[in-house]
C-alpha cells in the first residue's frame, strides 16, 4: 500500500494516502488507548471519554462541535476498543481543513463540563440498557470477560451504571494524562489533495500540541481455564457460542485462522456453518465465526441463535465441522475456491477509502507497518491445505474450546 509516513516535531505521526477519483477526504486521529488501559475503579472511563469528547472544548461548546462539520454536510464520529479509540471526520474535500482543525480541537483540547457529563452519564445508561437487550452482543461481552477473567481484556467497554456513576472530569482528565501519549498517537488522511498541501493544514493544528511521550503499560493476558456455561433469560432465542484462545497479532499462523475462519463462518452465503445449519437444515438465521487479534492476544468465538430445541443439534454439527477440518486435509479444489473469495472480500473491502484509512492507522499503531495489497493476497496464497489441519487441530481442540449459552426460560 503506497502512503508516506512524516513525524511531527512533538512525535505525533502524521500518515498520508492520496486518493482519487472522489470528492470526499477522510481523517482519522488513532489514540493507542481503550477499555484494556483503564484501572479497576474506572471500568467505561475510555468510552465516556469517547462521547465527552464532542461535549465542549476550550473554545466551542456542544451543539458548535456538532454543527462544526453537519452544516457542510460532513460526518464526525468516534469509536472505542479494547485496546484504540478513534476519532474520525470525513467531508467534501475543499472543507478538509476545518475538519483537521476539529479532529485536534476535540482529542487535545475538550473541556468535559460537568454539567454535559451528568447528561451524557444519562445517554450512556440508555446505551447499556440497548445492550442488554442483544443478546447477540452481550454474549460476545460475557464470553470475554469470562475468557480474560481478572484481567482488563474481560472488561466491557460500555462498563456499567455503577461503574461510570462516580466518574469526574478530573477521571477523565487523568486518563488522558497516563494514556495520551505523543509516540502513540497517528493522524491518518485518506484525500484527493496533493501531500504539500495536507502536510502544510496537519501540521498547523498538530504540530503545537504538547504532549509527553511514553509506553502504555500494559498487563499482559494469561490463557484462564475452559468453561461451558448456561444462562436462562428472557429472550425468545436461544443463543450460542463456541470459542477460544488464538494467535495473536504477529503470529505466522494468523493468516490461516483467518482464512479458516472466513470459510467456516464467514459473511460469505457459502460458509461452511451457512450452508450446513442454515441452507441444509434450517436451524439458524444467523451463525458466523469470528476471530479477533491483539498485540498480545487473540481469540476465536463461533455464534448462532436457534429455537431452543434445536440448540443442542446444533451444537453437535458446529462440532462435527470443527472436527473434520482438524482431521483431514481440506481439498486442494476447495482451498483454492475458499482464498479466491476470501481475496477477492479483500480488494473490495480496498475499494473504500473510509476503510483504507482506518486500515492504515491501526496497522501503524500495533505493527508499525501497512502491508501492501500484494503482500496481504501473496500470504494468502502461500497456505497450504496442511496449515489449515494444523491450526483447527490447535485452536479446536477440546483442550482450548469454551461454551457459552443464552436459553429461553419459556
Amino acid at each position: 500500500m503506497e502512503y508516506e509516513l512524516f513525524t511531527f516535531s512533538n512525535g505525533i505521526r502524521f500518515a498520508f494516502k492520496q486518493s482519487a477519483n472522489t470528492q470526499i477526504a477522510h481523517a482519522g486521529i488513532f489514540v493507542n488507548a481503550g477499555s484494556r488501559d483503564e484501572r479497576s475503579h474506572e471500568i467505561g472511563i475510555a468510552h465516556l471519554l469517547e462521547h465527552m469528547l464532542f461535549k465542549g472544548t476550550h473554545k466551542r461548546n456542544g451543539r458548535q462541535v456538532l454543527n462544526r462539520l453537519e452544516v457542510v454536510g460532513g460526518d464526525l464520529n468516534a469509536f472505542t476498543t479494547k485496546d484504540k479509540t478513534v476519532v474520525h471526520a470525513s467531508v467534501v474535500n475543499e472543507h478538509f481543513e476545518r475538519s483537521i482543525e476539529l479532529l485536534a480541537d476535540v482529542t487535545f483540547n475538550s473541556s468535559f463540563p460537568a454539567k454535559e457529563l451528568a447528561k451524557e452519564k444519562k445517554v450512556i445508561y440508555e446505551e447499556i440498557d440497548m445492550y442488554l437487550d442483544a443478546p447477540e452482543e452481550k454474549i460476545f461481552d460475557e464470553f470475554q470477560e469470562i475468557l480474560y477473567q481478572s484481567h482488563p481484556l474481560g472488561n466491557n467497554i460500555l462498563g456499567s451504571k455503577d461503574s461510570i456513576e462516580n466518574l469526574s472530569s478530573t477521571n477523565l482528565k487523568s486518563f488522558v494524562e497516563r494514556s495520551y501519549f505523543a509516540n502513540e498517537i497517528i493522524l491518518v488522511v485518506v484525500a484527493p489533495i496533493a501531500t504539500k498541501r495536507a502536510l502544510r493544514i496537519c501540521q498547523k493544528y498538530f504540530e503545537s500540541i504538547v504532549l509527553p511521550t511514553g509506553e502504555i503499560n500494559r498487563i499482559q493476558p494469561v490463557k484462564n481455564g475452559i468453561f461451558n456455561l448456561a444462562r436462562k433469560n428472557h429472550f425468545s432465542q436461544a443463543h450460542g457460542l463456541i470459542g477460544g484462545h488464538a494467535y495473536r497479532l504477529d503470529d505466522d499462523k494468523r493468516p490461516a485462522l483467518l482464512l479458516l475462519s472466513n470459510m467456516l463462518g464467514g459473511p460469505g452465503m457459502n460458509s461452511l456453518l451457512n450452508l450446513d445449519l442454515r441452507e441444509k437444515r434450517a436451524y439458524t438465521y444467523g451463525v458466523d465465526c469470528n476471530y479477533q487479534a491483539l498485540t498480545d492476544s487473540g481469540f476465536f468465538t463461533i455464534y448462532w441463535s436457534t429455537e431452543l430445541k434445536n440448540m443442542k443439534k446444533s451444537k453437535k454439527v458446529i462440532l462435527h465441522l470443527m472436527d473434520d477440518l482438524a482431521a483431514s486435509r481440506i481439498k486442494e479444489s476447495q482451498l483454492k475456491m475458499y482464498k479466491t473469495q476470501f481475496q477477492g472480500q479483500m480488494i473490495m473491502a480496498e475499494e473504500s477509502y473510509s476503510s483504507l484509512m482506518f486500515v492504515i492507522g491501526r496497522s501503524l499503531l500495533d505493527l508499525g507497518y501497512v502491508a501492501s495489497l500484494e503482500e496481504i493476497l501473496e500470504k494468502v496464497n502461500d497456505i497450504t491445505a496442511e496449515q489449515m489441519r494444523d491450526v483447527a487441530e490447535e485452536i479446536f481442540t477440546p483442550e482450548n474450546l469454551s461454551y457459552l449459552t443464552y436459553e429461553p426460560t419459556a
